[in-house]
């Protein structure tokens, strides 16, 4: 099973003690990286990507995901730097579209 890890923090590094191939790419990705990137995900079973790298990559990662046979499990974890994550207001706008109204958050 191959194993991916994309991000630029740190604490990514802990993960190729686990078997994981660990990609430390700048938060600003070039369309360079945008295709190594991509290219290795076809590629991999397990990909975790940091929120920052997974906005950049969100769309033509679907659009790529859709086409694969099997495509991999992709694992979109928060960076330590933010208290606020990205997919978490992603999650609640599109259980609102789906329900059809919008939720409000209970905090």
């Amino acid at each position: 099973m191959s194993l991916l890890a994309i991000g630029s923090s740190l604490e990514l590094d802990a993960l190729s003690t686990l078997g994981f191939e660990v990609m430390k790419i700048s938060k600003i990705l070039s369309e360079d990286q945008r295709e190594e990137i991509l290219g290795r995900v076809v590629t991999s079973k397990l990909v975790i990507i940091e929120e920052e790298i997974y906005k950049q990559l969100k769309d033509r990662l679907r659009d790529l995901l859709k086409i694969l046979h099997s495509p991999p499990l992709i694992v979109v974890v928060p960076t330590l730097e933010k208290n606020k994550t990205y997919r978490l207001e992603e999650l609640h706008d599109i259980i609102s579209h789906a329900v059809g109204v919008r939720l409000k958050w209970k905090r």
